[in-house]
């Protein structure tokens, strides 16, 4: 309660200042030099205030404020009202602070600095007599004739022109833009010629003395920390080639370049990626956050007059039901739900507060609401209640977060916002692996596109690479063609074993590699290795269904090597992202659980679905849409996150901006590349009616053994034999009683596994 009083006034001190500086910068605008010499006859008793007429907007005050203002200060006191104002603004928003205050004290800095050493001259040849004369008024006058005296004229110069460079440098970008121009124009080139040799001269002495052991110190060998992670939003600027761009640990370095407009004629806002990176003939381009959808003004989710309503309803439910509470009630609005915050009374069980849940939503007119008794780490209660008209959370404003620019996540996936309305970021390499579970629509597909999506801005093409597997061949396909794939997209069960083994290949590959190096992970491997092409890409797997692996007849197999994989890919960079709408044992199965501590329970129909991913209730009363509650690895309770939204425009967008850069295929040797390959090797081409058995139930779309005896007249043995060959190649899907069985594959199929004679022979059939 203290806390939103000293909000509310500091809001209210800030609109006054504001204001303040509204009437300042109006006062000096309007400033008439004859109202100047009216204050000198008032001061003078000359005439009286009050029947003087000024000509300042600002009246007699005004008139008198600018005055001062500029007798003190000249030209410098423009910078009052922006002070004032930024000084407001900070205090209605922090963030606000945060970014403009420092940059504003410097400008004025820079200013004192550019009008001392204007009046440097004027002083000297006693030319500037009196201080109304002076460039920055009377300040700018002493501080001129006191850093004369003290340092003479060239020291002035050289001690506030060096101010100046100093004060650019460090808060604006305007010296390393103008030196970026000024390279590109080569105005600079002349001056190549003049330190070239005295440079030549400085290289030899010291490659001499080296040689020679004059600069050598015995010391502790000292690794430099390569930041792998350095993202910065760069406003209306692309980049134009991706140099090594080293930054430590603590500290980033801020490189901007002009961009060129792209083919659509537009600068791009960009994410620039200063990773270590130097390939040549690799040309790539980030994406831009304009290829994104931009957050409108949704205006507040919850007003004041619901949160006070809500609290003493809550209130008053509470204390029917014999609940006392101490204090106030907290109230923490978020995008999605509201979180209102109670300690009880003494005497009153957890339990009895949680058994009231259902009595509390219906006194609240609530769709669900949940109760976490007590909360992590504080001696309270808390209640969320959604709100009446929820907000959209959008993934361009997560990726565009302080949060997402972080440099320490190595593999960082922007989840969406907490109940509090802060962006929520998780680390990938920490949990290593990622399960995803919850009920159909509630916001799985789109939380697999963000996370890819989080990959894609934040991870040069070179750095990572994406396995999909997607058994409904619905959600990954869209993604064909990008570079980072390392294969084509997996469609069927045995295809996807076969990448699953051929993962447990390179994974074991890596692993000699990194015994060799004699280093631990793959951090430390890159971080040796010399060339580009030597260091290890990232690899993560996406399975879209899980439930489809583990009802084929090879599902023993692939939870098999989905374990193994899990228990020991982390250190190889290798990771795996597994996503299933049937949460149930047969499916999430207790060796998957034991290695997926890291998990996201959507919404689920009933608590045993929430136990079975999360291991505890709550997901039962999610809300949809993508409500979520995410559990990390060595984190005793889940957090609820409200996932963030990415539509299907926008990744065809991104998809396709990708696509223009026509980049070569990265591919990864330790796993198959050709799908036609991995087909064949599945496909039993015994009976030579094979390939019209799946012309024949292709161009139908179905599949059953009365329709092969038809179209191919052949017997009931025989066509049974090739439905049981449909299924094993993955072409038609498994006995369902008396439904003709459905087919998992298109046309393309054909072409893929028997070549264009497939095609030839599949439109013969179609035109007779």
């Amino acid at each position: 309660m203290a806390s939103r009083k000293n909000n509310r006034g500091r809001q209210t001190v800030g609109a006054i200042l504001l204001l303040l500086a509204l009437f300042v910068l109006v006062s000096l605008v309007t400033h008439r030099a004859m109202d100047d010499l009216r204050i000198q006859g008032q001061a003078d008793g000359e005439t009286n205030p009050f029947q003087v007429h000024f000509g300042n907007q600002g009246g007699m005050i005004g008139s008198y404020l600018s005055f001062l203002l500029l007798f003190l200060m000249g030209w410098l006191a423009f910078f009052v009202p922006f002070g004032l104002a930024s000084l407001a603004l900070g205090m209605i928003s922090r963030d606000f602070a945060q970014k403009i205050h420092p940059r504003l004290f410097m400008l004025f800095f820079v200013g004192i600095a550019v009008s001392v050493i204007l009046n440097v001259q004027p002083l000297v040849n006693e030319s500037l007599v009196e201080h109304s004369d002076a460039i920055g008024g009377y300040l700018g006058w002493l501080l001129t004739r006191l850093s004369l005296t003290v340092m003479g004229e060239s020291g002035t110069y050289i001690a506030f022109g060096g101010l100046v460079l100093i004060l650019l440098t460090l808060y604006t970008f305007i010296t390393p833009f103008l030196l970026g121009r000024l390279r590109k124009a080569e105005i600079l080139s002349p001056l190549k010629s003049i330190y070239r040799v005295p440079w030549s001269w400085i290289k030899a002495f010291f490659s001499f003395g080296w040689a020679k052991g004059m600069f050598r110190r015995e010391r502790k060998p000292k690794d430099v920390a390569v930041s792998e992670t350095a993202v910065q939003v760069v406003s209306k600027r692309k980049e134009k080639d991706l140099a090594s761009v080293a930054a430590g640990d603590e500290e980033q370095e801020d490189l901007f370049e002009e961009s060129e407009p792209d083919k659509s004629g537009r600068r791009r806002t960009v994410l620039k990626k200063p990773a270590p990176v130097q390939v040549p003939s690799f040309n790539y381009t980030y994406p831009g956050l304009d290829l994104l959808d931009a957050n409108p003004d949704q205006g507040p989710s919850v007003s004041t007059e619901e949160l006070n309503n809500t609290s003493k309803m809550l209130k008053e439910t509470l204390e029917t039901f014999g609940v006392s509470i101490e204090g106030a009630i907290d109230r923490y609005p978020g995008p999605i739900i509201t979180r209102y915050e109670f300690k009880p009374g003494v005497g009153v069980k957890v339990n009895q507060i949680v058994n009231l849940a259902d009595d509390l939503a219906l006194a609240l007119k609530a769709k669900r609401i949940r109760i976490i008794a007590p909360i992590p780490g504080k001696a309270a209660v808390g209640i969320e209640i959604p709100n009446r008209t929820p907000q959209q959370v959008y993934l361009r404003e997560i990726l565009a977060s302080e949060e997402f620019s972080d440099p320490k996540p190595r593999l960082p996936l922007a989840l969406g916002k907490t109940t509090a309305g802060k962006p929520f970021v998780a680390d990938l390499a920490k949990m290593p692996h990622l399960l995803i579970a919850g009920a159909t629509g509630s916001g799985k597909s789109v939380c697999m596109n963000a996370l890819i999506t989080s990959l894609i801005y934040r991870m040069h093409p070179m750095q990572i690479r994406f396995v999909f597997v997607d058994p409904k061949m619905l959600e990954l396909s869209v993604y064909s063609g990008l570079p980072q794939l390392g294969r084509p997209v997996v469609t069927t069960p045995r295809q996807a074993e076969k990448v699953f083994a051929d993962a447990v290949v390179e994974m074991e590959n890596r692993y000699r590699r990194l015994a060799t190096a004699s280093v631990r992970n793959i951090e430390d491997f890159n971080r040796k290795q010399q060339k580009e092409e030597d260091k290890l890409p990232y690899i993560v797997l996406f399975v879209d269904e899980l439930a489809d692996l583990m009802m084929s007849s090879t599902s023993s197999k692939t939870e098999m090597l989905i374990t193994r994989l899990a228990q020991m890919a982390r250190a190889v960079g290798i990771h795996l992202i597994l996503a299933t709408q049937r949460p149930s044992v047969d499916v999430i199965t207790g060796l998957i659980k034991a290695n997926f501590p890291a998990r996201i329970a959507f919404q689920v129909a009933t608590k045993v679905d929430s136990r079975t991913i999360i291991d505890a209730n709550g997901a039962e009363k999610l809300l949809g849409n993508g409500d979520m509650l995410f559990l990390s690895t060595g984190q005793p309770e889940p957090t609820r996150v409200h996932g963030a939204y990415i539509s299907g425009t926008e990744t065809d967008r991104l998809v396709a901006f990708i696509k223009e850069q026509n980049l070569p295929a990265l591919t990864l040797q330790g796993i198959s590349q050709n799908t036609s390959e991995t087909q064949e090797a599945d496909v039993d081409l015994g009976d030579p009616l094979f390939r019209e058995a799946c012309e024949v139930v292709v161009r139908h779309k179905q599949g059953s053994v009365s329709l092969l005896q038809r179209r191919l007249g052949i017997g009931y043995q025989r066509a049974a034999r090739l439905i049981d060959k449909l299924e094993e190649a993955g072409v038609v899907s498994p006995f369902d009683g008396s439904k003709a069985r459905e087919v998992i594959v298109d046309k393309s199929y054909l072409d893929t596994v028997f070549g264009p004679a497939a095609a030839a022979t599949r439109g013969e059939a179609e035109k007779n």
